[in-house]
């Protein structure tokens, strides 16, 4: 046995609690009726000490009790060692493949089958499967990314085994960082006939169409594509935020090559796509279906010391310096500050999509202006609920993009006969249920000695 935190066993110091307490034994004196205090000289001693432990029971399973605790704090571990041989393994396979898996790669898995290899279903709770089974038809279930897999099998996989993975590298079927293994693991790469597929995409209201290799996925624009112009409007009594919005809308302009109409807000004419209404006063005009308003919030203006997250990966802090405060706020957070508090808020009313934003564009608000997140953080307001942080990453299934092989874990099994895995075994819940055990038989013996005093 070994213990993870030695540290914990310090608590054996407390021994001395029920030494002390079972060696200074106090005993009160005993009344002696007689018949005659004539002839008795001083006052006989009323208690009486004594330095021997009695009770010896009790004192055991006290010091047993601070010794079980002071092992659970210590963290027991039992180790074992294992003994595996090297036939001991699994096959993985996506079952609804396996009929092409099985037919292109045959002798090795006939081979691993000969030496006790196991057919598993390359799939949440890797169910094992007979060549039989896989002819019948099977239910197309949701798969998780190979790097989820990869992490279960870490902790499913029997101590000892390896596994031989036949599988594509293919981008999509992977997410973040791939775990550190803990068993042996040989991947046996698929490789697609069709090397190159195509599909279309939308992005910023134009067309693309995608060509995806396994090195490389390009896109195209459809240079026909003739879109209407973006009519925006701008309410800005004090003058002081409009001219950020115009630099961020020429930005957007040159950027996605969409012609944008610039102009003053006018009640007379409310055509536009997009109403930047940067005043507190409450907005009471008409908007054409699917339009778009933005609208500064009043309230109490509130100094803070907070960033502003626009929901993009991006690591550049943007600093908030100001907010206004609002007891309640309805509707969906787009930006939020530091502490994830709402600061551009979305609502659907009559057929209008509205922002309302509890700050200002002004620098002595936040520095949103001043950093290049500003324009991509326009661009949904602007052009619509466009998925900018995903195009040319999205997961398409024809995306033919693998991984490199030196980024893929490709360990060998073990040749020699026989391999030692040594186990651990967690012995903190064995140690708590001794010492509530103790407790309760420490507890009825306590209380019984306690009746047995009241009776005498």
């Amino acid at each position: 046995m070994s213990l993870l935190y030695p540290i914990g066993l310090l608590a054996l110091a407390g021994l001395i609690i029920p030494v002390l307490l079972h060696l200074w034994n106090i005993k009160q004196g005993k009344t002696l009726k007689i018949g005659s205090i004539a002839l008795l000289g001083e006052n006989a001693s009323s208690s009486a000490r004594s330095f021997k432990i009695t009770d010896w029971l009790l004192f055991v399973l006290r010091c047993l009790l601070l010794i079980l605790i002071a092992f659970v704090l210590a963290q027991p571990l039992l180790k074992k060692e294992v003994k595996a041989t090297k036939n001991s393994g699994w096959i993985l396979v996506d079952i609804g493949q396996f009929p092409e898996v099985y037919q292109s790669q045959k002798k090795s898995i006939d081979s691993l089958l000969n030496l006790g290899f196991e057919l598993h279903d390359f799939n949440l709770g890797f169910k094992s499967f007979l060549l039989k089974d896989s002819k019948e038809k099977v239910e197309q279930v949701k798969k998780l990314s190979y790097t989820s897999l990869l992490n279960q099998l870490n902790v499913s996989i029997p101590a000892g085994y390896s596994a031989y993975l036949f599988a594509d590298h293919r981008l999509h079927n992977f997410e973040g960082k791939l775990p550190k293994l803990n068993f042996n693991l040989v991947w046996r790469t698929l490789n697609s006939t069709d090397t190159v597929k195509t599909w279309s995409t939308k992005f910023l209201d134009k067309n693309y169409e995608g060509k995806s290799t396994p090195s490389l996925t390009s896109y195209s624009a459809n240079s026909t594509q003739n879109l209407p112009i973006i009519k925006v409007a701008i309410y800005d009594p004090v003058g002081a935020d409009a001219k950020y919005i115009k630099a961020g809308l020429s930005a957007i302009q040159d950027f996605t090559k969409r012609k944008i109409h610039i102009s003053n807000w006018n009640a007379s004419n409310p055509d536009a796509d997009v109403v930047f209404w940067f005043s507190e006063q409450p907005f009471d005009s008409k908007l054409k279906a699917d339009a778009t308003l933005f609208t500064y919030q009043k309230g109490k203006v509130m100094q803070v010391n907070s960033i502003l997250n626009l929901g993009s990966e991006s690591n550049q802090e943007i600093e908030l310096k100001q907010r206004i405060n609002k007891d309640e706020i309805k509707g969906v957070s787009i930006w939020s500050d530091g502490f994830g508090e709402p600061i551009l808020v979305k609502r659907q009313e009559s057929q209008v999509n509205h922002y309302y934003f509890y700050s200002r564009f002004n620098p002595q608000w936040t520095d949103l202006v001043w950093n290049e997140q500003f324009v991509k953080a326009l661009l949904p307001i602007v052009l619509g609920n466009q998925s900018t942080a995903d195009f040319g990453f999205e997961n398409n299934p024809a995306d033919q993009r693998a991984l490199a092989k030196q980024q893929l874990v490709d360990n060998k099994i073990n040749q020699s006969s026989t391999t030692s895995i040594v186990t651990t075994q967690n012995l903190e819940r064995l140690f708590w249920i001794l010492a509530l055990v103790v407790l309760i038989i420490e507890r009825i013996l306590s209380f019984r000695k306690k009746l047995d005093h009241v009776k005498n």
